[in-house]
């Protein structure tokens, strides 16, 4: 009787699995198909920026390199004492649709929100408001891509994404651990709006008091996103802003990083955050008794549930095969195509412990302050029914 509940186990893991693969078909047929016309409203490009990262001085070059009609870039750092201030300040002085100013302290939200808080103070007469991250390099298309889809009025909000051009098999694994959830960034039920690089309509944003619910937000992007699926808009992905941004090459902190990641959904966006507690975590515990089962010689029902191994890996190859020919990049940039897909069954074990660690958190430490979950009163879900 428990080898029969275990077979049903495991073929209930292998439908789930085909349908995570056919995902990333249909996402590729999708972004094929949509098409806009030409659209170039006044937008407003709000970036904060602490430190120097890795790549920042090309990356603020490519900001100011941007083909778009007429836009102003606002750069809100801490202090004069960050290193990026000087920088800032020699490559934007004198430069009439650039400004650069100090963060305002705001102690009920986040150093990223108060900086965002802040640029908004500057913006007059813009059409579009665009908020964008100091660590990814853009093209020069890329606010044109990013403004583009607005013109739909369904579409409250477009997002980007970040990619990681790996170096070496840390970087690669880490490469492979961004590249898994992409897929789902293009379906708008489960869309959410990554703030290194995410635009919406001013009126949209003002209509919807984005501003008024920041100044006692951790995280930006998940209020803006919850703000704009409870209005009725759809958030859609533009493939042709996942953005290269540098990343990280500790393995520790990347890990730390993901956790922190996923306990932000946990407090603002927990219908997701239960689906893919229950995903990430189910499919290890039925491969963990697939090679249980095999280790006991029970070898049909072992196969079938570990099996599933064999599906991630064919997930991640499927993913760096179709993703990149919806972004800008020349196939030349992908290389290790097969390490992707090897590495995959590590990224979903890294998932999974991504999301177990998260719902044991209560406070989160994140750019030297510290942050504790937010009462009742001031947490959201999203009804995507």
């Amino acid at each position: 009787m428990i080898l029969v509940i275990l077979m049903i186990l495991g073929s209930i893991g292998v439908i789930g699995e085909c349908y995570i693969l056919s995902l990333w078909v249909i996402a590729y047929l999708r972004a094929k198909k949509r098409l806009f016309f030409p659209y170039t409203p006044l937008a407003s490009v709000i970036i904060p920026c602490k430190g120097i990262d890795h790549g920042f001085y090309e990356n603020i070059h490519a900001f100011l390199a941007l083909e778009y009609p007429k836009y102003e870039l606002i750069f809100v750092v801490d202090s004069k004492d960050d290193p990026a201030y000087d920088i800032l300040y020699q490559l934007t002085e004198k430069k009439p649709n650039i400004h650069l100013v100090l963060t305002t302290p705001a102690p009920r939200c986040s150093g990223k929100v108060a900086a965002l808080l802040t640029g908004l103070e500057l913006i007059n007469d813009t059409e579009v408001l665009v908020f964008a991250d100091s660590d990814i390099k853009p093209d020069v298309h890329w606010l044109s891509n990013m403004v583009l889809p607005l013109q739909d009025m369904t579409i409250g909000a477009t997002t980007g994404y970040r990619w990681y051009f790996p170096t070496n098999w840390k970087t690669l694994l880490i490469s492979a651990w961004n590249m898994t959830s992409i897929v789902f960034m293009f379906y708008p039920n489960y869309t959410f709006a990554w703030g290194g690089s995410t635009a919406i309509r001013k009126n949209v944003f003002e209509q919807l008091h984005i501003k008024e619910k920041w100044h006692t937000a951790f995280s930006d992007d998940l209020i803006l996103t919850i703000a704009v699926k409870k209005a009725g808009y759809s958030i859609y992905l533009q493939p042709k802003c996942i953005m290269e941004s540098p990343p990280e090459t500790s393995i520790r902190r990347f890990i730390r990083w993901g956790t922190r990641q996923y306990t932000w959904v946990r407090w603002y966006y927990p219908f997701f955050w239960f689906f893919s507690f229950i995903g990430f975590i189910g499919a290890q515990v039925i491969i963990a008794l697939g090679l249980l089962l095999l280790l006991l010689g029970y070898y049909l029902p072992g196969v079938l549930l570990s099996s599933l191994i064999l599906f991630e890996i064919l997930y991640g190859l499927l993913g760096i095969h179709i993703l990149p020919k919806t972004m800008i990049y020349p196939k030349e940039r992908y290389q290790s195509k097969i390490g992707y897909a090897l590495l995959s069954p590590l990224v979903f074990l890294l998932l999974a412990q991504n999301t177990f660690l998260s719902a044991l958190k209560q406070e989160i430490e994140w750019a030297g302050r510290t942050y504790q979950k937010p009462n009742n009163k001031e947490l959201t879900s999203i009804d995507y029914k």
